[in-house]
Formats: C-alpha cells, sequence, structure tokens
C-alpha cells in the first residue's frame, strides 16, 4: 500500500527476524497511563487486536483547504494499558490493541510494536547497560538505530525533562523518498540506559501528537533513575 509508512515494513520484517517470539514484556489492563508493576508474573507480551494496520486516513477536504496534506483529528484513544518489563526495570502505557513483543540481541532488549488504528504508531524501546552513556550518547544511538533501517535521519535538540530525561524530534527519509517523523525519549539509570521511539508518517504526527506525549509522558524506572527523583 503506497501510503503505509516504511517503519511498518521494517517492523513487519523486524518481527520476524528479531522477535521471533514474545519475551518478557508483560501487560495489565487499566484506564491510567500510568505504568504500575504488577505482583504477578505474566509472559504476555501482546493485548488486544492482532490485525494488520489499517490504511493512513484520508483527509476528504479539498487539497487547496488542506496545509501539507497533513492528517487530522486522529483521536486519542480513551482505553489505555500498562506494559511493563520487571527484569529490564522500565515500564509505560499504550493504547487497548497495541501488539508486540521482544527479544535481546547483541546485549540490547529491542521492544517493538504497533499502535491499533487509526493512531498506527509504531514504537521501539531499546534497553541496555552501559553506566558512562549520556542521554545525547543515547540519542545519538537512537539515530544510528533509524539509520540502520536505510533512513536519512535528521535529529533536533534534546530538551530536558528531568535529570533522567530528555525529549527530541528528528525526521527521517527513506530512500524511495518517504517522509517520517520521530518524537524520541531517552532516560539514564545508574547502570541502564533506556530509548523510546515513537514514529509516524511526517504528515500524522501532529494529529498523533496528544496520544505520543501521553505514551512517552508514562515511561517510567521502576529503580527511580539515577538521580532517584
Amino acid at each position: 500500500m503506497k501510503n503505509k509508512f516504511i517503519l511498518f515494513t521494517a517492523l513487519a520484517a523486524l518481527m520476524l527476524v528479531v522477535i521471533g517470539c514474545s519475551g518478557s514484556i508483560s501487560t495489565n489492563s487499566g484506564s491510567s497511563p500510568s505504568p504500575s508493576p504488577s505482583p504477578s508474573p505474566s509472559n504476555s507480551s501482546s493485548t488486544g487486536n492482532t490485525s494488520a494496520p489499517k490504511e493512513v486516513l484520508k483527509d476528504e477536504k479539498k487539497p487547496d483547504d488542506v496545509k501539507e496534506n497533513k492528517v487530522k483529528n486522529v483521536p486519542v484513544p480513551d482505553s489505555w494499558i500498562n506494559m511493563y518489563d520487571k527484569a529490564k526495570g522500565y515500564g509505560f502505557a499504550v493504547p487497548e490493541g497495541t501488539t508486540g513483543g521482544t527479544k535481546q540481541m547483541q546485549g540490547i532488549d529491542i521492544f517493538i510494536a504497533t499502535t491499533p488504528a487509526p493512531n498506527e504508531i509504531a514504537i521501539f524501546v531499546l534497553s541496555y547497560k552501559d553506566k558512562k552513556k549520556t542521554k545525547e550518547d543515547l540519542l545519538n544511538d537512537a539515530v544510528k538505530f533509524l539509520e540502520g533501517m536505510g533512513l536519512t535521519v535528521t535529529k533536533g535538540k534534546l530538551n530536558a525533562e528531568s535529570d533522567d530525561y530528555a525529549v527530541a524530534d528528528a525526521s527521517t527519509v527513506a530512500p524511495d523518498g518517504t517522509k517520517e517523523k520521530q518524537r524520541i525519549l531517552v532516560g539514564t539509570d545508574v547502570t541502564d540506559n533506556y530509548v523510546m521511539i515513537l514514529n509516524t508518517p511526517a504528515d500524522k504526527f501532529e494529529a498523533n501528537e496528544p496520544t505520543i506525549d501521553k505514551i512517552w509522558g508514562s515511561f517510567e524506572m521502576t529503580s527511580g533513575g539515577a538521580s532517584k527523583n
């Protein structure tokens, strides 16, 4: 499908080659986007609708009335679930129906998922140990991850959200000219590092931004982070 963005293709390939089978990510239902570790372990790594992503929403207005052909009015989902990895020490919330899995590869734990239509946000979470990494290093690691998918990346400036977290935007162009945009959250613990990449087509980013912000805003390190704040 022409309008499907390139990372959905990359997602499918990585799910087959990298993920293979579901890992240690667990889920529990809840209306709040704040992740909370559950006392009961679970081996489930996905929940909700498992159907293939649907087509990107089309704006029915005339071209003259549509500024830069941006998709508008993508609603923030009403129902959310908490996803967490006790072994890796992190959790966050996603719209109910999000599907994905996790697998360790070359010392990096990679979680990959997509939210259900109409948002269809691609989620990547990288978790690995290196106490020397700075938040800027983690942003560069995110860029390398995207470049590994064959994308040309333009990164923005990190904005500190706290002592442990920072956020930056990036934009990418695929070899076929497909344009996408990402919001990247980086977090540092004493020895652990976390990188969350939230991706949509460039023309759908603004419409999806409230949902994107709700996802990364719910991310937390169960240790409390390097600063313990």
